[in-house]
């Protein structure tokens, strides 16, 4: 009987199970529910399939390399809800502990992953099965590979083999490729040809073979229309194939052995029963090998449980003082509960009562070492900050690898070569002697790639200011949100009625299927795409019907009012904290490959700026008592402004020396058009190629994004080019660099590994050149916010200012300011931000205040 390997589509599955499973939280009130039917999901697989080897893949980041072939692929994806997006790292954290190894990959797909997975074990001998929610997997589908289906939330499984595809769907596991191809599919964005649906696809691949078939036997193509649409759309059609077709060639690095389930029985219990998991841990010990925890540390004697009479010790005065801790999570400041010391190799354990008599007497000139410094920096803030800035190990093994989504301690303890301690079992004692010797071996690779400057000046420095801005929250006018709710949830009642008014009747306009039903089956309105289940609905879809019929406006205002109400006005609320009337954002600072900041909790990056719905979801959030203003700093055109110092482009320089308007300038100089006859399409198209260089763009992107044929496109960036050669030769310049390197660099070194720059395969070389162009650029204003940040959050101190910072959205920064201080804070900011840094071009902050944030954009 041959030994078997079952793959799983992480992502597909967890969010199959979020939307199967009712909203679970655990006792720290984080959300469980998607990982709860996951691991239902993964204990019906060990019972039915009995697998050998278990993986599971996820995807890495957003962008890969189908961005580079159409930068619209998966362009109308709604991003994850608020309630999802952490239980992503949840359950990385919990398969860690069940020793399922996890796989993913940047620049590709969690299916690229599955494919590359699933061939390469097939040719090894193994017996295969991919478990994933997605269609697109049934290519995979082949004798020795099983594609399982996950239908009917998280109860059933359709094993989906080449002969059963063939009976079902009437195509092979090959021509899956080509239905998308001919079909698109809205899902993904894949355009395919339109005006082709599902049947028409199928029956052209019946009769063709394939969509190379089709267009060498176009003539043969019944119908003139048909005929006319896939010669016009081949392009399409060709681009679509690439896009739909599962890569297979991941490069990576595995044995069959890596795929063992070696679960730790420990770490597996305690973090079951923190997570109210007790009935699964049960099942899984049924099915689970338990294995032993890694090696342990071996860890020294614990020195004394410390008292309030002999703490701090006299050893810690100036030395290195590593700090592993266990913290109830209390908004807005964590509490501890159980505390270690280590300092050369000594280790000192505090009892809970011990532990604020510790804090407040800990040596100002002790360097703390810790895997948490955010955190800790919360519950340290008793008037004055620590010094000299925390060593945390975590933050650094970002620095040195920005490209990972987790940093857990098996990470750090392979990377660094430094036994594990043992885990959830383990002592704050046995992990604090850990950190300290983890961070001996980072400190050297910090140094060694040239990052210590980096972390030092940015990045520790940072920890802190998020410690306080976190701890400031961000208050929210409850009466507002409430009457915007009752008032918006009014109006989307009054035009639910005007809709089934000029429809002729009443449907569910949520259900994709029967709003399409009543507007092509009943209205009758001209067809514009149709998926797997039906016609297409899409804001694209309705978008283009808004003069066809009066319901449709009414429709398109219907959905805009029901997503503000739920997404904002129903995700917010529950996130109030009663007691104080703030919402406390969490700020993630090691999870973008470029350096930019994330935040969770609510998610205050996220709000759209430039609709209306946006600006009445700022105008909620408003001073807290005591202060009387929102004020916010956003940079100018920072990347641009990059971009010209970066490259020493003296035509770009110029403009923004001269504060000209530099989309206008462009235009003028590319289009050879005197600056008073540039129109306004001209200035557009001129800053659509002005963005669109700094992230790589193609032809293709840049013909879609601004309408246009895709030879002007292609004019339009060797205009662009020709203009500012100095420009192109810089883009030239980065490629090369990366190609020899194998890194790319920001103007304050840090660096990002590029696999791929060097690779023979065009879509993964091209990815790479495009990260190695762009990522200076994006991360170097990162670095430059980040910089801003630690300064304005020093300058309110030093001069024991009341004014607090609150938010950083990308290049803004949002602080809360009591009328008294507001000339002179708004003076403090401008100068803060634009003196940052120094760059050949000058740096400008806007500023703009009010009675809430809406009022200070």
């Amino acid at each position: 009987m041959k030994e078997k390997l079952v793959i799983i589509d992480g992502s597909s599955l967890l969010y199959r199970a979020f939307y199967a499973i009712p909203t679970l939280t655990d006792s720290q009130g984080r959300y469980t529910n998607a990982v709860y039917g996951f691991l239902n999901m993964l204990l019906k697989l060990y019972e039915e399939l009995d697998p050998h080897y278990v993986a599971v893949a996820f995807d890495k980041d957003k962008h890969t390399f189908r961005h580079t072939l159409y930068t619209d692929y998966k362009a109308t994806r709604k991003p994850a809800p608020e309630e999802l997006r952490p239980q992503f790292a949840l359950i990385r954290e919990v398969l860690e502990c069940l020793g399922i190894h996890v796989l993913e990959k940047e620049g590709y797909e969690g299916d690229d992953i599955l494919g590359t997975v699933a061939r390469q074990s097939q040719a090894a001998g193994l017996e295969v099965a991919v478990v994933t929610g997605d269609r697109d997997a049934l290519q995979l589908a082949d004798r020795a590979i099983t594609v399982y289906l996950t239908k009917k939330g998280i109860t059933h499984m359709q094993a989906v083999t080449p002969e059963v595809m063939a009976r079902e769907y009437g195509y092979t596991p090959a021509q899956v490729i080509d239905m998308k191809a001919l079909m698109g599919d809205t899902a993904d964005n894949i355009p395919g040809v339109p005006g082709v649906g599902e049947k028409t696809a199928l029956k052209l691949i019946q009769e063709f073979g394939g969509v190379d078939g089709v267009y060498a036997r176009l003539s043969e193509v019944k119908g003139v229309k048909l005929r006319e649409k896939l010669q016009q759309y081949r392009e399409s059609a060709m681009l679509s194939k690439q896009l739909a077709a599962i890569c297979c060639d991941v490069p990576l690095t595995y044995t069959k052995e890596t795929f063992l389930p070696q679960p730790r029985e420990e770490e597996v219990r305690a973090l079951f029963q923190q997570l109210g998991f007790r009935q699964l841990l049960t099942r899984f010990a049924a099915f689970a090998r338990f294995a032993p925890c890694a090696p342990a540390a071996a860890v020294a004697p614990v020195l004394r449980e410390a008292g309030t009479d002999d703490i701090p010790p006299a050893a810690l005065v100036g030395a290195r003082v590593a700090v592993a801790a266990v913290y109830d999570e209390q908004v807005p400041v964590p509490q501890i509960r159980d505390m270690a010391v280590a300092v050369d190799g000594q280790v000192v354990h505090l009892s809970a009562t011990h532990i604020p008599a510790y804090l407040e007497r800990l040596p100002q000139a002790a360097q703390i070492i810790t895997a948490d410094g955010k955190r800790l920096y919360k519950v340290l803030r008793t008037g004055k900050r620590p010094a000299p800035f925390p060593a945390d190990v975590v933050l650094g093994a970002y620095l040195l690898d920005p490209t990972r989504t987790s940093y857990a301690l098996s990470y750090l303890a392979t990377r660094f070569e430094v036994p594990l301690p043992e885990g959830a079992a383990a002592s704050v004692c046995d992990e604090a002697l850990f950190a300290a010797q983890v961070w001996e071996k980072e400190e050297a690779a910090l140094q060694q790639f040239g990052l210590t400057d980096l972390y030092e000046r940015i990045e520790a420095p940072l920890l802190y200011t998020l410690s306080v801005m976190e701890t400031n929250g961000f208050t929210v006018d409850t009466a507002r949100l409430q009457a915007m709710k009752t008032a918006l949830t009014a109006q989307a009642a009054a035009l639910e009625k005007e809709i089934y008014e000029a429809a002729g009747a009443a449907f569910n306009i949520n259900s994709p299927k029967q709003l399409g039903h009543m507007l092509f089956d009943v209205l009758h309105l001209p067809v514009r795409k149709k998926t797997k289940t039906g016609y297409s609905t899409d804001a694209e879809v309705l978008e283009s019907l808004r003069d066809t019929h009066p319901a449709v406006e009414k429709i398109v205002r219907f959905r805009a009012l029901k997503k503000l109400i739920s997404t904002y006005l129903d995700g917010l609320e529950p996130l109030i904290v009663p007691a104080t009337g703030r919402v406390y954002t969490s700020f993630h600072q090691t999870v973008t490959a470029t350096g930019r900041l994330s935040s969770s909790d609510p998610n205050l990056q996220n709000i759209p700026i430039r609709t209306e719905q946006g600006k009445k979801i700022r105008s909620l959030f408003v001073p807290g008592k005591g202060y009387d203003y929102i004020l916010s700093g956003d940079y100018s055109q920072i990347e641009l402004r990059l971009l010209a110092h970066l490259s020493q482009d003296p035509t770009m320089i110029d403009g923004f020396k001269k504060n000209q308007d530099i989309h206008r300038r462009t235009a003028s100089e590319v289009f050879h058009i005197p600056w008073e006859q540039v129109t306004p399409e001209e200035r557009s198209h001129a800053k659509a190629v002005n963005f669109g260089i700094i992230y790589g763009i193609s032809d293709f992107g840049l013909a879609r994004n601004i309408g246009i044929s895709r030879a002007q496109a292609k004019q339009y960036i060797e205009l662009y080019f020709a203009r500012y050669s100095t420009i192109h030769g810089y883009m030239e310049e980065l490629v090369r660099q990366a190609k020899e390197t194998g890194i790319t660099r920001t103007m304050f070194g840090r660096m990002r590994t590029l696999t791929d720059i060097n690779s023979k395969n065009f879509t993964r070389r091209s990815l790479a050149e495009r990260m190695a162009m762009n990522t200076p650029i994006q991360g170097s204003a990162a670095d430059i916010i980040k910089l801003a940040m630690n300064a304005v959050q020093r300058e309110l101190e030093q001069r024991q200012l009341r004014s607090r910072l609150l938010v950083q959205v990308h290049d803004e920064l949002v602080l809360e300011v009591p009328a008294d201080e507001l000339e002179l804070v708004k003076t403090l900011l401008k100068r803060t931000m634009e003196e940052a840094v120094t760059l050949s071009v000058p740096l400008i902050a806007d500023l703009h205040y009010g009675k809430n944030w809406e009022e200070a954009k």
